[in-house]
């Protein structure tokens, strides 16, 4: 693993060296992108990797149907899984599980003691049963370590080179953020894109005169702030190179557009509402809607 990992900025207890990277499994074809990026995650940081398929007990059984037949045909599975990914990495440590409960209950269960959580972006099983299309969110919105969702289609290889982009705001920062970010960019070798956007459109519907001024303002005090925000990591993890990006417009868009080319987008979760999750309306909950690459939604 990276130095960096017990950087002085912060010890977050998902960095611990022992925790395990968890990947939440479907048996479907199109999971096949999150089980592959959660490997390549645990065999290039030297961590265990851990494959946790749910029977959700929600779903009535239709007559005659035995959810015991189910629980065998998902441990069939995971051991089949199992045997796939020990031949290609002998290697690496792996660990499986078959729970019973909510998908996303469980899923946050196992992973709490974990490195990150790995998810696919829609996530409904071929057995129809072991994560429904509202698992993504829910994971990402409660999980007290990273989780990463992973488009269906995506394809790692073709963006082994591409930048780490993260999001941030300097006057709210989240440092986990940066510190996942800065990480992830360190181990892959690559550029990290640090931006920063202001939505000034609210402004300007009430008094379009404002708008240059407070741009301008905008401009000198953001990049300041960008700057201080971002020179700890910068002075850590010397071997990576930034880029700071201000820009304004909406910050979904702006970080989707400079996202287009990535290989991963890092975001913040903000804190929780009084019922948990995400902030209705969020950026983050909609860059998650729109993304089409992989994912890293970090607890503050």
């Amino acid at each position: 693993m990276s130095g960096t990992d017990t950087v002085t900025l912060g010890h977050p207890a998902w960095l611990a060296p022992d925790r395990h990277v968890v990947v939440g499994v479907d048996g479907s074809q199109r999971n096949d992108a999150a089980v592959g990026w959660a490997e390549a995650e645990a065999e290039a940081t030297g961590r265990p990797l851990e494959l946790v398929m749910v029977l959700d007990d929600a779903v009535v059984p239709v007559p005659h149907h035995s959810l015991v037949e189910d629980d065998q045909r998902f441990r069939d599975l995971l051991d089949d899984l199992t045997g796939e990914i020990r031949a290609a990495h002998p290697k690496l440590v792996v660990h499986q599980a078959v729970e019973l409960g909510s998908s996303v209950e469980r899923l946050l269960h196992r992973s709490k003691e974990g490195n990150c959580i790995v998810v696919g972006r829609r996530g409904l099983g071929a057995f129809g049963r072991a994560l429904v299309g509202s698992t993504s969110i829910g994971v990402a919105g409660r999980s007290q370590v990273p989780t990463v969702i992973i488009p269906d289609e995506w394809d790692a290889i073709a963006r082994t080179r591409s930048p780490v982009v993260v999001g941030i705001d300097p006057e709210d920062l989240h440092v986990q953020t940066l510190l996942y970010a800065f990480n992830q960019a360190e181990r892959r070798g690559v550029e990290l894109v640090v931006v920063h956007a202001l939505d000034l459109q609210p402004v300007l519907v009430w008094d379009p005169a404002l708008g240059a001024s407070m741009y301008e303002d905008w401009t000198m005090r953001g990049g300041e702030l960008l700057a201080a925000a971002v020179a700890p990591y910068r002075k850590q993890f010397r071997s990576v190179r930034v880029t700071e990006v201000q820009e304004r417009g909406h910050p979904g868009e702006v970080l989707l557009d400079r996202a287009a080319d990535a290989q991963l987008l890092v975001i913040g979760r903000q804190h929780a509402g009084r019922m948990g999750g995400f902030a209705f309306g969020s950026v983050s909950r909609g860059v998650l809607h729109y993304a089409t690459l992989p994912v890293a939604v970090i607890p503050s």
